[in-house]
């Protein structure tokens, strides 16, 4: 092999690489809260930090926050004077955290609230409108427990926080209510202003959850012969889903059978084969070839392989190392609940199949201990979304009898899926 094509080979590993590899990008904005102050090994337990930890290493979550700080540009301290300003929006986020208003409740610095709404909407709009079109979440001020540093949690209650609600009402963008979620934990916030490393963490999981839970995710109903079935798809999950919502509009999935069902595991679609198979026929090598794989795209701990979720088939790692996802086969899980000799177990096979570097978090162990699912899947198959109504149906085709191939003795047909929410 000369030089030449040696390179080419590297630069087409390079690119497959950053391909496999490519993060939801975070950037979290804010004051000396976000940037934690008084917290020890803040590279650890700031809000972000442990948010990141939350999220795992499909996220890639940013501390843009700078202590003092403000929303408003005639504020004594404004946040668009900061290198941090700079550096969140040259970070193209795909999620954007602004939380802002605390040090704007000082006395020099509030006038009224329509000043204040001119400067935090002025910042907030300059991150929707970056070529990476964020998802823009609202997190309204902590409570202020003291008057330390002139900080007036009256103006943050009856001003500040109205304001913010009405800016994420107009643009429709979500919002946290941190001064709700902290409101009772004064006992966690040791100069009444900032959290310590437990309040920080509390933030965090308020944040963390608030992401998981996306209003703006779109939305396919399948038309089945046992009912209708609602999934959404994840938008953490963009090459998944924008995939999946092109092969709805292609009508890829219209008439395809459930060909295999595995009672306590998944029921699995998207043979496009098995449109016109007959009785009995072996069914769930399809059509496709390797190129229309779709590069993987692992969220855990956000998603995993909980009761309800759309997990992408694929091929075997022997010939799919990358560990790339079908581009039309997918399963719905609905496994088992299970205890904990079953999640030592499924750990075990996590790390053969990983090497070692997924482990499930004890949030992801009691999620599988009370809802269930199939926790040997999580850190080597793609979860792109979830059922939102019609699990009932899922129930229906899971008991179905099957051959020995796990297809169902009588068939189930998907007669149409259509998006129903974009």
């Amino acid at each position: 092999m000369n030089k030449r094509s040696i390179i080419l080979l590297a630069l087409l590993f390079s690119l497959v690489s950053v391909a496999q590899n490519q993060k939801i990008k975070v950037a979290c904005v804010g004051n000396s809260i976000t940037w934690g102050h008084g917290i020890q090994d803040r590279n650890r337990n700031t809000y972000p930090a442990q948010l990141q930890q939350l999220l795992g290493d499909g996220f890639d979550v940013r501390n843009f926050g700078n202590n003092g700080k403000c929303a408003q540009d005639e504020a004594d301290d404004p946040y668009t004077k900061t290198q941090e300003y700079s550096d969140a929006l040259a970070f193209r986020p795909d999620i954007v955290i602004i939380k802002l208003g605390t040090n704007d409740s000082k006395p020099q610095n509030w006038k009224d609230a329509k000043r204040f709404k001119r400067g935090l909407e002025k910042i907030a709009v300059s991150f929707s409108k970056l070529s990476s079109h964020p998802r823009v979440i609202m997190a309204l001020p902590a409570t202020a427990f003291s008057h330390a540093w002139a900080i007036n949690d009256s103006i943050i209650t009856t001003g500040i926080i109205p304001a913010c609600q009405q800016i994420a009402a107009r643009h429709k963008w979500q919002v946290v209510d941190l001064h709700q979620i902290t409101s009772t934990l004064s006992n966690l916030f040791p100069d009444g202003i900032h959290p310590n490393e437990t309040g920080a963490g509390i933030i965090a999981k308020s944040i963390r959850d608030a992401i998981r839970e996306d209003a703006n995710r779109p939305q396919v109903t399948f038309y089945t012969d046992q009912g209708n079935i609602v999934v959404e798809l994840f938008n953490e999950t963009p090459l998944h889903r924008d995939n999946f919502l092109r092969q709805v509009k292609n009508k890829t999935f219209d008439g395809v059978l459930w060909h295999r069902v595995i009672k306590n595991f998944i029921i699995q679609t998207g043979d496009r084969l098995s449109k016109n198979a007959k009785l009995g026929q072996v069914l769930g090598e399809g059509d496709e070839k390797p190129s229309d794989w779709i590069p993987a795209e692992f969220r855990a701990p956000l998603y995993f392989h909980q009761r309800g979720m759309l997990n992408a088939a694929r091929e075997g790692d022997d010939t799919n190392p990358e560990q790339k996802s079908s581009s039309t086969q997918f399963t719905i899980v609905t496994g088992s609940v299970m205890d904990d000799a079953k999640l030592d177990r499924a750990q075990q096979r996590i790390d053969e199949w990983t090497k070692g570097t997924f482990k499930l978090t004890p949030e992801m162990r009691e999620t599988y201990k009370t809802i269930g699912g199939a926790a040997h899947l999580d850190g080597s198959y793609t979860v792109f979304g979830r059922v939102v109504s019609g699990m009932d149906v899922v129930e229906k085709i899971e008991r179905a009898a099957t051959d020995q191939h796990d297809r169902p003795i009588h068939d189930f047909r998907i007669s149409k899926a259509k998006i129903t929410k974009k």
